[in-house]
């Protein structure tokens, strides 16, 4: 049977009622946090939210200088820009496909409306999780949140604790 692994990392609330990565963290968990975080100032401005973007069937970019977000004919492709400025110049236009984290549009929905529900009741840990099938989910259960965290960083689903 095939090893299918589970990873995770914790977001933990600061005094000022924002959330910091504690410990490791990878390009898959870059991105996801970077569109959490991005869409959580989308909120507060004029510029559509990432909501409003995905239903927009027209709209098929939307990012900065430092992540990029692509509708794909199945998916969602999260990627990362950093290093595409070299001075003033862009390097590319087209995004690299060695730095890309792609998810379900139904996930990406999902992850961006439990967002909204925790930015108001403000958990003191979230933990993103990306499960064996890169679905992301973020949980705030306690005991859940504990059981990860026994398992540690990534473990084998398959495995009984």
């Amino acid at each position: 049977m095939k090893n299918i692994m589970k990873q995770f990392i914790k977001l933990q609330l600061t005094e000022n009622n924002d959330y910091f990565i504690t410990g490791k963290i990878d390009l898959k968990f870059y991105l996801i946090h970077e569109t959490l975080t991005y869409h959580l100032s989308l909120t507060h401005c004029k510029e559509p939210n990432l909501l409003d973007w995905l239903y927009d069937i027209e709209k098929t970019v939307h990012g900065d200088e430092f992540f990029d977000i692509r509708k794909k004919k199945e998916t969602i492709a999260l990627y990362d820009r950093s290093g595409w400025l070299e001075g003033e110049e862009y390097r590319s236009i087209f995004p690299d496909e060695n730095k890309r984290f792609d998810m379900t549009y139904k996930n990406f929905e999902e992850i961006l409306l439990r967002w909204e529900e925790l930015r108001v009741s403000m958990p003191e840990t979230i933990l993103i999780v990306i499960h064996e099938d890169n679905h992301v989910s973020l949980e705030t259960d306690p005991l859940i949140i504990k059981e990860y965290q026994d398992a540690g960083y990534a473990f084998d689903i398959n495995k009984t604790p």
